[in-house]
């Protein structure tokens, strides 16, 4: 896969108030182990589709969608975290670091293939009992701040 693949990605909520498709150039799915992602998403990881140049449309609910601002980030970034205010699902996260920056939360995703993670960002927040989860990828950091694969 290269650099400037763009692809689409249906999402949805649990409860199905909000669906929507982001698009955008493909920086391919990661797992972050930060303290924030484990909270969020209420699991041992955050496994997240990174998407570049991104825009996302809606199909409905837009007015489900809830922004938490999250500033207190082992990156110092200021993460913009959105979830369905209805059933609490955690949707998708933007970086002010990065303009057009997206991050969908892959088990929102209604596609039927999920995206092999890549990458794990705060490794040093793993649990010891999860493994190895990285799939095969020899490029370059999708994006600066990325530890090398």
């Amino acid at each position: 896969m290269t650099e400037d693949t763009r692809i689409t990605r249906s999402v949805r909520c649990n409860c199905g108030k909000v669906s929507f498709t982001v698009t955008g150039i493909d920086k391919l799915a990661v797992h972050c182990y930060c303290t924030n992602c484990q909270r969020t998403t209420g699991s041992a990881f955050a496994h997240n589709h990174r998407f570049s140049e991104a825009s996302i449309a809606f199909d409905r609910g837009e007015e489900f969608v809830k922004q938490y601002a999250d500033g207190n980030t082992d990156s110092k970034r200021l993460m913009l975290r959105h979830f369905c205010i209805n059933c609490g699902s955690p949707l998708f996260l933007k970086s002010t670091a990065v303009a057009d920056f997206i991050a969908v939360h892959e088990g929102s995703t209604t596609d039927k293939t999920k995206s092999q993670p890549v990458l794990e960002l705060f490794a040093h927040e793993k649990y010891p009992w999860i493994g190895d989860v990285k799939g095969e990828y020899g490029g370059p950091p999708p994006f600066p701040w990325d530890p090398q694969p």
